[in-house]
């Protein structure tokens, strides 16, 4: 049984997976996720975000398409647990019409967390490296978002 929920944005597994913005704390994160007593969650939509900013740093030349198939194939192994319903769509909803959020990109990553954190009974944490999201949250910002390099890694 999970001790703790993670949700990572797509920005956290970017920094943790690719050559050109490498971040030691992003890494450690993610290693952490692997551990038995944490459930990695995301929204089902989490695995294209992921795959898009790769294709994107392949034709801006950061990185070869050998180099984006192997971070590819990394990522996919990675044990995520992807959420889509009903219940995440409408949460998300009204999460991104508390904070008005431009997307509701941002705001399912906020619900997925909530709800994973609820069916199993454990904290849920939300990390990520998004100022702009962190600005729109502002100082009413939910309890379990976490800002990388700021919030201490547990």
């Amino acid at each position: 049984m999970a001790e703790r929920v993670l949700c990572l944005d797509t920005n956290i597994f970017i920094k943790s997976l690719t050559p050109d913005e490498l971040d030691a704390t992003a890494v450690r994160l993610l290693n952490s996720a692997s551990s038995s007593e944490v459930l990695l969650v995301a929204p089902a939509f989490a695995w294209a975000e992921v795959g898009s900013v790769l294709r994107k740093k392949v034709r801006a030349n950061l990185f070869t398409a050998g180099a984006a198939d192997i971070i590819w194939q990394i990522f996919s192994t990675l044990p995520i647990q992807y959420t889509e319903s009903l219940e995440l769509s409408n949460r998300a909803w009204e999460i991104s019409q508390t904070y008005q959020l431009p997307t509701l990109y941002d705001a399912a990553f906020l619900a997925c967390t909530e709800l994973a954190a609820g069916s199993v009974g454990a904290p849920g944490e939300f990390w990520t490296a998004d100022k702009v999201l962190l600005n729109s949250l502002g100082s009413a910002k939910p309890a379990y978002v976490r800002e990388l390099g700021i919030d201490p890694i547990p």
